[in-house]
């Protein structure tokens, strides 16, 4: 479940800096300088760059879209990238810039009621509370927030027919409320949340095609949509191609390349996983924007591939290398899940008190990332190796 709100977050965090000034109030070229130089900061994780350009607009534009908008992106993006949703303190500085963003905008919208980038900038972060609070189980303000975000987007396409880039929302919206697991369909008949997959998929690639800035974000979602598994949209050699577009046009993002590792290893291409990882490996500590905190991403990919190629002893040789090489970190989600899956190659091993250690220090943490379900049913019942080599997706299933 929590997997789905953080592939939707990250489009939302790619949508940082980018509304589009198609409005009557079309702003001069060095704003959209920036909000370029913005864009290029965020899809390379280089938030000192996109604040410092944020800062700019800031400082011309007082309480403009643009700014309220691009500064909480950035503050989400760190929390969820930066601080891989571990840090309390970012997570508090974060809510506290989207309430004061939500409220700037609401500010320029009483004196230009009419600007569609007002009502897209508004719609967006509607959109990220309420998958923040869906994230934290506030099933009602997630509701609420999502309802004022669609009203909005939808605003903006009124004002504004051409606004390609509002079909990015929408189309998110369309497509994971259709999709709903069943234990909260339940919960959204309660509160008339409706969807339809089929539309959001196209409302996506309509964005994707013709949208001024949200068309490589569409992508992105898109990749996701396409990675699911046992779904009619499933189609991960179109995933693959559609990252490395992006990788050719972001080439310093290091989730850029993370992502072309999770498509390789979704087409079958175990052999470019290991050498892609194996390279990501060697770049954090040497690349500025590779960092110590994506040490268990790299070994997550190493590990999971030799457990899908039948190779269980290099597969724990891997996972407790990892676990080796974060000791001075605070655990991360992704640090989390490498415990979780040593414990399954424990288990494949015949190691079951081992297993049983590793299913129980996932549990002694709060259940932020979703892994306690599966650390429970794994202590009452061992992990087996599947016949079919099948060991599931690469990415953190909480």
């Amino acid at each position: 479940m929590k997997r789905l709100f953080r592939l939707a977050a990250a489009g939302w965090m790619m949508l940082a800096m980018v509304l589009p000034a198609s409005s009557e109030l079309t702003l001069p070229p060095d704003v959209m300088q920036h909000a370029t130089e913005g864009i290029h900061g965020v899809y390379s994780l280089d938030f000192d760059t996109a604040q410092q350009n944020i800062e700019w607009v800031f400082a011309h534009y007082p309480d403009h879209p643009f700014a309220h908008f691009g500064n909480a992106m950035i503050a989400w993006s760190r929390y969820e990238y930066e601080y891989e949703l571990s840090d309390d303190r970012q997570r508090k500085v974060f809510e506290k810039i989207l309430d004061d963003s939500i409220a700037g905008i609401k500010r320029w919208m009483k004196q230009h009621p009419d600007d569609p980038n007002a009502y897209m900038g508004i719609g967006a972060l509607y959109g990220l509370r309420a998958m923040f609070s869906m994230r934290n189980r506030s099933w009602i303000t997630a509701y609420f927030s999502g309802r004022k975000a669609i009203k909005s987007l939808e605003k903006s396409l009124e004002l504004d027919p051409t606004y390609y880039d509002a079909y990015f929302g929408l189309g998110i919206y369309q497509y994971y409320a259709g999709t709903l697991p069943a234990v909260i369909k339940i919960l959204a008949k309660i509160v008339a949340i409706k969807g339809d997959p089929d539309e959001g998929v196209a409302q996506l690639n309509l964005s994707r095609k013709k949208a001024h800035f949200t068309g490589d974000s569409s992508k992105l979602i898109l990749i996701e949509v396409q990675n699911t598994r046992n779904s009619p949209y499933y189609n991960p050699q179109k995933s693959l191609e559609f990252i490395r577009q992006l990788r050719a046009k972001y080439p310093k993002n290091p989730l850029m390349h993370y992502v072309e590792i999770i498509c390789l290893y979704e087409t079958g291409h175990y052999d470019e996983v290991t050498a892609q990882a194996e390279e990501f490996l060697k770049l954090i500590g040497k690349d500025p924007f590779y960092k110590d905190i994506y040490l268990s991403r790299a070994y997550t990919a190493l590990g999971t591939v030799q457990m899908a190629q039948g190779n269980w002893q290099q597969a724990r040789t891997l996972f407790e290398k990892g676990r080796s090489a974060i000791q001075n970190q605070e655990p991360s989600r992704w640090g989390v899940w490498n415990e979780l899956r040593l414990g399954e190659v424990y288990d494949v091993l015949g190691e079951r008190e081992k297993a049983v250690q590793q299913y129980q220090y996932v549990l002694s943490f709060d259940d932020k990332w979703g892994f306690d379900e599966a650390a429970e049913l794994l202590l009452k019942k061992p992990y087996a190796a599947p016949s079919s080599g099948d060991v599931g997706p690469l990415p953190p299933q909480g």
